[in-house]
């Protein structure tokens, strides 16, 4: 049910929509929807440490919010990390900065938008992009401009949909990247995948949780689709 990949002594497992996410593509804007549980944010976290053993760097991982990340290092990164020797990593908990080798992997928070420019990064990832691109400056402002400095920088726009537009009756910019994904633009990618697209959950796990929720939550939750 998962794949194995050997990169420096570390045995990272993913899924298979997981290697086709990170692995499997050249775009520059990655648009991926999903739903609740798919595995995404343990995927990006292989990810971001494979890469970063191979030398790619810097990196940029952007949450919700502040308090998220050093939950994620624990439970992510360190626990992979732990097979390296101490001295070929290091997490910078104060700076919110995690080492390995010579790759730096910057960690910020859309609740703190102001940490984030100044940049360019090969590799940007937005956990929960339905909720952090509910600001579009922070998009356009911070995140674009970061994509300049390298040609074959990449950015990784993964989350379950939070509506088509904002309370102020503007087009969410998750949906924009989206739409413009759909129309098969040059550059951009898009994928899409339900909570049952997770090999590693049961099936009748989402089923339960699924017959709880209406059908607009149903289909944004579970299935990870654009509902208003």
């Amino acid at each position: 049910m998962a794949n194995q990949r050997i990169n420096d002594g570390i045995n990272l497992s993913y899924t298979k929509p997981q290697l086709e996410i990170f692995f499997n593509t050249t775009a520059k804007y990655n648009i991926i929807t999903k739903g609740r549980r798919f595995g995404a944010t343990k995927g990006a976290a292989n990810a971001f440490i494979e890469w970063a053993i191979e030398g790619i760097s810097p990196m940029l991982w952007v949450d919700t919010i502040n308090s998220n990340i050093d939950r994620y290092v624990e439970r992510y990164f360190i626990s992979e990390l732990q097979t390296l020797k101490s001295k070929d990593w290091q997490w910078f908990s104060q700076r919110k900065v995690l080492k390995i080798f010579n790759s730096v992997i910057d960690f910020r928070s859309a609740d703190a938008p102001e940490s984030i420019e100044g940049f360019g990064y090969k590799k940007i990832f937005l956990n929960e992009a339905g909720i952090i691109l509910k600001d579009d400056y922070l998009y356009s402002n911070s995140i674009l401009p970061m994509l300049l400095d390298y040609t074959d920088s990449q950015l990784f726009a993964i989350g379950v949909p939070k509506g088509k537009s904002k309370r102020d009756g503007n087009k969410h910019k998750f949906f924009e990247l989206y739409e413009r994904a759909l129309n098969g633009e040059k550059n951009y990618r898009l994928l899409q995948y339900s909570s049952y697209d997770n090999p590693l959950i049961n099936k009748k796990e989402i089923n339960e949780i699924a017959d709880q929720m209406n059908e607009g939550e149903r289909l944004q939750e579970i299935f990870g689709k654009f509902t208003e």
